[in-house]
């Protein structure tokens, strides 16, 4: 899991690295961060918290990004965009959330601004796509320059969703072979599956536009990192895919627990009708005998509860046959 502690104190800069263009980088301290962007030619990467006050420093005196960039970052609600300025590109995409305790649909924003030899992100929470970038260049099986730093960080992110994807398909195939073998299905089960394909269908399909713009994007990307771009926005149109049949599986699986609902409601219904059916006379001779006034037949008779036993036992029999000759029940 990516780190939360900063760098020197409390401050903005989470990380920030000069790519040896070999697969490694060196991580490097604030003063040594200031004092490699002034070179063009060095190969940098800035990922910072915006969370942070002191996040314009970084962005407007450091970076020295327009007015117009920096608010494209730093904006409160953001969607998976592309957005070309002066002097770079500005992105937004987004990453499946895999903190503890996070739900998938929980979804982080990464935001990103690149240019020639410059690379620069900005999260709110820490985003595991990033921490295994990371580790890539600590080890020195990282990228060669900073559009393929940006090649990386796209690829990381669609894996997670396909990690995502998989783990939805297993639980909507557990819950479809749960309904073939008639066991029990919990509808909470199948309204988190539902919650979670809407949100990433919601974000995915503009971010996979987005990748897609982006693989034909500044002139300066070199010809691997648009493939590899445009592989990353293949793959992840795969999981869109997957994403909109997977909501089509669950309304199936929805429809079929609703009409097994009704079928049950309707079935215990048609039960109390049958009983309601057959008691309503025996109810109405009992009403019938019960009232408090003189003349109730066999009132004195020895025998008159078991002949009014013997009639009630008769009736009902009736009424059940007759309903059974109609095919009621």
């Amino acid at each position: 899991m990516e780190s939360q502690t900063t760098l020197e104190g409390d401050t903005a800069l989470v990380a920030a690295y000069q790519l040896d263009g070999r697969g490694g980088g060196e991580l490097l301290s604030v003063s040594a961060l200031r004092d490699a962007w002034k070179d063009p030619e060095r190969m940098l990467w800035m990922h910072l918290d915006f969370r942070h006050e002191d996040v314009g420093h970084y962005l407007n005196d450091l970076a020295q990004l327009d007015e117009a960039a920096v608010e494209a970052l730093l904006e409160e609600d953001t969607r998976p965009r592309l957005g070309k300025f002066r002097n770079g590109v500005v992105t937004t995409l987004r990453g499946i959330n895999l903190n503890p305790g996070a739900a998938p649909e929980d979804l982080i924003s990464l935001r990103i601004w690149i240019a020639p030899n410059r690379l620069i992100t900005l999260r709110r929470r820490p985003l595991r796509s990033v921490s295994e970038v990371r580790e890539r260049i600590d080890t020195g099986d990282g990228a060669l320059s900073t559009p393929d730093l940006l090649a990386w960080l796209a690829e990381t992110l669609v894996d997670k969703v396909g990690d995502v994807a998989h783990q939805i398909d297993d639980g909507l195939g557990a819950l479809e072979e749960d309904q073939l073998c008639d066991r029990e299905i919990d509808p909470d089960d199948l309204s988190r599956f539902r919650r979670s394909l809407i949100t990433l269908r919601r974000f995915m399909g503009p971010q996979r536009d987005c990748l897609e713009q982006l693989a034909h994007g500044p002139h300066w990307f070199d010809d691997d990192t648009q493939v590899s771009i445009r592989e990353s926005a293949n793959q992840l149109s795969r999981y869109v895919e997957d994403f909109h049949a997977m909501q089509e599986r669950a309304l199936v699986l929805q429809e079929h627990l609703f009409s097994e609902h009704n079928e049950r409601m309707n079935q215990r219904m048609y039960m109390l009708a049958i009983v309601t059916t057959v008691f309503l006379p025996l109810s109405f001779l009992t009403g019938l005998l019960g009232i408090n006034v003189g003349g109730i037949p066999g009132a004195d008779n020895p025998y008159g509860f078991a002949i009014f036993l013997v009639i009630t036992i008769g009736v009902g029999g009736w009424v059940m046959m007759l309903l059974k000759r109609k095919r009621w029940w």
